[in-house]
């Protein structure tokens, strides 16, 4: 949608195609949360940032495995991309200035004012029902022989619904619950590298650590910033809450008993959690407990690491899940899709999942809010190269 929405901007026709419109996909189902560096909204926060910031802070999180055809691009574009969303697209924005999440030196998350996903989707189609240069089709896309030389943005989302290629890159999350939309199967991938492309941080994920067996709600990764505590069933403390990103502690709470964990907080914290989409969506759907003694959910703990929150407890079961991968195509600044020895292929582009992210190594290197920074910065980039053609 960034990209259709630039290319548009900039006076191209563009055909955007959604296999299915009310189906399932990453936004949905994410917090919402778009990082921007040296925005106008941190600076009327008094925040002081940029993207030289931003990049040292991505680098830090990824080391050797930060994506640097596109790190600096990416944290530049990305505080633009959201300029574009407020000022050309009409979409209201705001700094979260209560979390700075995990990996950032600074609060640079910035949202709709619901801090959802869902919204966010839905103001990016009401967005792009506006705008008379775009054409919406709903409809599946079998390849790119269609086509012809038009110029091409892939954004198909990435490969976590692929059995077959986890299994080569990320065996160890091959079989981990799937969090994210079923449709990321891949096919961006099969379709560039038939055209010579090459790929990048293939071992590259993002877990998430607070999601709610089965799978359908999480808490989101504010409430331990907020004083949240993680207990396993044996009721130890295991981690580190506040350290520890929400991509990495996946794999952390799946190496527990069971595979899970009890997240326990009280009614300060559930009232400040309140303010996260995905926090009230597990609110709502029923996946916070309220008791006075955890002995309720079956988990006895020493009253001491209980001593801080006041009665009655909120508490919630959550595990550790694959949300979407990280690696993919190989592109370059202008997000071109380029071959193993580095030039683009003519008219071919990516971004979003389908593109290779800003780090890679495992879920370790995913810096939260890497996915949208990527997806918003490379899409901006794209439609405008593409309004060029």
């Amino acid at each position: 949608m960034m990209g259709a929405l630039a290319a548009a901007h900039g006076g191209a026709h563009v055909l955007l195609y959604e296999r299915e419109l009310e189906g399932p996909s990453n936004l949905r189902v994410s917090g919402g949360l778009f990082p921007g560096a040296g925005t106008r909204w941190q600076r009327e926060a008094g925040i002081a940032d940029d993207p030289a910031t931003f990049a040292r802070d991505i680098r830090a999180k990824g080391g050797r495995t930060a994506n640097e055809s596109i790190v600096d691009a990416v944290a530049k574009r990305c505080g633009e991309a959201i300029d574009f969303l407020a000022d050309v697209c009409g979409i209201p924005v705001r700094v979260m200035t209560e979390v700075t999440a995990p990996g950032h030196s600074v609060p640079r998350l910035h949202a709709t004012p619901a801090a959802s996903g869902r919204e966010l989707l839905a103001l990016m189609r009401d967005a792009i029902s506006k705008q008379k240069g775009i054409t919406l089709r709903q409809e599946a896309v079998k390849g790119l022989e269609a086509f012809g030389t038009r110029p091409i943005l892939l954004a198909t989302g990435g490969f976590a619904a692929n059995k077959k290629l986890l299994r080569e890159f990320i065996p160890e999350v091959a079989d981990a619950l799937h969090i994210g939309a079923g449709p990321n199967d891949g096919c961006a991938i099969e379709w560039a590298r038939a055209r010579g492309a090459t790929v990048a941080g293939m071992d590259g994920y993002q877990g998430q650590g607070h999601v709610n067996p089965p799978g359908k709600t999480r808490l989101g990764m504010a409430l331990p910033r907020f004083g949240a505590i993680l207990l396993n069933q044996k009721g130890e403390r295991f981690v580190d809450e506040v350290k520890i990103g929400p991509s990495e502690l996946a794999a952390v709470v799946l190496a527990q008993p069971g595979g899970r964990a009890l997240e326990v907080f009280d009614k300060r914290i559930h009232d400040l959690g309140m303010q996260q989409g995905p926090y009230r969506e597990a609110w709502e759907d029923g996946a916070v407990k309220v008791v006075n003694d955890l002995a309720e959910l079956g988990v006895t703990a020493p009253p001491e690491l209980l001593s801080k929150f006041e009665r009655p407890l909120y508490a919630a079961w959550v595990t550790g899940a694959l949300a979407h991968t990280q690696g993919g195509l190989a592109v370059d600044s202008l997000a071109r899709v380029i071959r193993a020895d580095g030039t683009p292929i003519e008219g071919l582009y990516a971004a979003g999942g389908a593109a290779a992210g800003l780090a890679g190594r495992g879920g370790e290197g995913y810096l939260p809010g890497n996915g949208l920074a990527q997806s918003f910065a490379l899409g901006l980039i794209a439609g405008e190269e593409m309004s060029r053609k």
